[in-house]
């Protein structure tokens, strides 16, 4: 029996809110429950592939009970205590919890109101009768706006995990003899934030043994097609995998056209028209009088076939018709920012001790998150928890709270001479723009981040004079993922952008790119806008666990998406221009 990432997200998700109604579960417990499902759910490996190897004590975030309940679920296809928990709750109760912005405590509420299906609810909400009976007109309308992003999710995979399962596949493929190039293609190679299929092209001079290698890989379960030059399969996962095999002399041309986009392939044959070349797929033609007289000269690679037409080639992140075409001919393509580039992450969340978090903490401990910087090879790392909650501690218990974390990192940098430990925090702002923590804790700091972390659905008026408040601090120095995009969930937050990118130039703060697979945010396309206006950023991970650590590749895709280079990027820095523009003595 196959259980997705997704499923067992699901399962877990609902057997902690169960707990959370019947009150059977305690705090930390329901909480485990839900990182658990977290980390699952972002996980860019099948978690029933670390149980069938014996691994799953691999995967953060389990601890051993969870771990043997999974091995009942993935052996039995059922969790006997799962059962028991969820006994008595009406479907519609986890039904409606895939609704965002309805919880627990407002499922329970709904389900007790005789709604028995979503398709009753949506009546019942447009109808009023909901109202009517109690719901309150504000959360009725924030239902129905969920009920409408539910409907206009797609299929797409985030692009961690279609990473992640492409990775396995180009190493299953490269293993074949006869291979002599192989990549990605279309959306996955452009790393664009979504991804459809999962799409492969190999070069070589024996494409039927490729395609029967292709078709002997383990996890296939069926074959859809299988021909001399080409092959579809559907994985085990539910994924559809398609690969085309192409000829070596015109390998470039395949590679080039399926990598797309079609904006940049359509402006790209307008220009090979001009210059008297027709391109497929296929390779590059000479054209004559509206006449084709034959192929030209090889392109094996992608450099080959831009050469042919007078240009460098773009990097695949930026073939989206937005200038690069013309930058590429004019021979002044951006250097854009690499992966080799990053000397530190300042967004890592911890299990350091905390009784009322505003937020999910981490679930790992500062020292675990340390070890891993250093193996990353980073200079320097920051860790920056979530506060305690605004509504259930006072001013001073925020502040003496502060103080402790802040001995604690200061003894633990005391004690670590290969890398340095900065003292950070992410914070809200508020619904009225002022902040969540009071400046004489924020005070201490090496430096804050700063967080839209409710009322994301708010007008563009109201979320920039959020954004513009907290740019107006001077204990503020980043902005965590501007836009609050949850990818496959929530939209984007809209802003007056031009306003929010000349204060943050103007003040010297820092915008993130944040690496989380749900967010990818700040958006490429603002990236991009925000650059005009000479924005610097910050690429982090906003890592809950260790292995979270290791999406930074994925940050780093945006910013490339958004034409930003190392310059443009303050974690890509040396140390002295680093700390110079944090203030941070060394």
């Amino acid at each position: 029996m196959e259980i997705s990432n997704a499923k067992l997200a699901k399962i877990l998700r609902n057997t902690a809110a169960a707990y959370t109604i019947k009150g059977t579960g305690n705090l930390f417990q329901i909480r485990a429950y839900e990182n658990a499902a977290d980390n699952i759910e972002h996980s860019t490996a099948e978690i029933q592939d670390f149980w069938q190897e014996g691994k799953l004590n691999q995967v953060s975030g389990l601890g051993e009970s969870l771990r043997g309940y999974l091995d009942e679920l993935f052996s039995k296809g059922e969790v006997r205590h799962f059962e028991e928990v969820k006994k008595g709750i009406p479907k519609i109760f986890f039904d409606l919890l895939d609704i965002p912005g309805v919880g627990p405590k407002t499922a329970d509420k709904i389900a007790k109101m005789g709604v028995s299906s979503v398709e009753q609810l949506k009546k019942q909400l447009k109808d009023g009768e909901l109202v009517k009976m109690g719901l309150s007109d504000k959360l009725a309308q924030k239902i129905l706006q969920g009920l409408q992003e539910v409907s206009q999710r797609g299929n797409r995979m985030l692009l961690p995990y279609a990473f992640a399962q492409a990775e396995k596949i180009l190493n299953y493929l490269q293993k074949c003899p006869d291979v002599l190039q192989v990549h990605p293609l279309g959306s996955l190679r452009r790393m664009v934030a979504t991804i459809g299929d999962l799409d492969f092209s190999a070069s070589s001079n024996s494409p039927k043994k490729v395609t029967e290698h292709f078709c002997r890989m383990p996890g296939i379960a069926r074959i859809i097609d299988q021909g001399e030059n080409q092959a579809t399969v559907v994985l085990k996962n539910g994924l559809q995998a398609d690969l085309l095999v192409g000829k070596t002399d015109a390998y470039g041309a395949l590679l080039q056209h399926f990598t797309g986009s079609k904006s940049h392939n359509i402006k790209l044959r307008i220009l090979a028209n001009g210059k008297g070349y027709s391109l497929s797929e296929f390779g590059v033609k000479k054209v004559s009088r509206g006449q084709v007289t034959g192929y030209s000269q090889k392109t094996e690679t992608e450099e080959e076939f831009y050469r042919l037409l007078g240009m460098d080639a773009p990097p695949p992140e930026i073939r989206e018709d937005t200038g690069e075409i013309e930058a590429a001919l004019e021979h002044k393509l951006p250097d854009l920012v690499e992966l080799y580039d990053i000397k530190g992450d300042l967004h890592l969340h911890s299990n350091f001790p905390i009784k009322s978090p505003s937020h999910a903490p981490g679930v790992d401990s500062m020292e675990d998150m340390v070890k891993k910087a250093k193996e990353l090879g980073y200079r320097w790392v920051g860790i920056s928890d979530h506060p305690l909650g605004f509504t259930t501690s006072t001013p001073k218990e925020m502040i003496k709270w502060v103080q402790m974390r802040t001995k604690f990192i200061q003894n633990m940098q005391s004690r670590t001479k290969s890398i340095r430990v900065l003292n950070g925090l992410e914070i809200d702002i508020l619904g009225n723009g002022t902040l969540s923590v009071p400046d004489e804790a924020l005070a201490t700091l090496d430096y804050c981040i700063a967080g839209i972390h409710s009322g994301h659905r708010g007008s563009k008026d109201e979320i920039t004079k959020r954004l513009l408040s907290a740019l107006n601090s001077p204990h503020v120095d980043i902005i965590s993922h501007p836009t609050n995009r949850l990818l496959n969930e929530r939209d984007s937050s809209d802003a007056l952008w031009d306003e929010v990118f000349k204060l943050a130039a103007k003040n010297k703060k820092l915008l993130e790119i944040n690496s989380h697979p749900m967010r990818l945010d700040l958006r490429d396309d603002l990236v991009r806008m925000a650059k005009k206006y000479g924005v610097k950023f910050i690429i982090n991970t906003d890592a809950h666990m260790v292995s979270q650590m290791d999406n930074m590749l994925f940050g780093v895709s945006v910013a490339r998406r958004g034409w930003a280079e190392s310059k443009d990027i303050v974690n890509t820095w040396d140390w002295t221009d680093f700390a110079k523009w944090f203030n941070i003595k060394s």
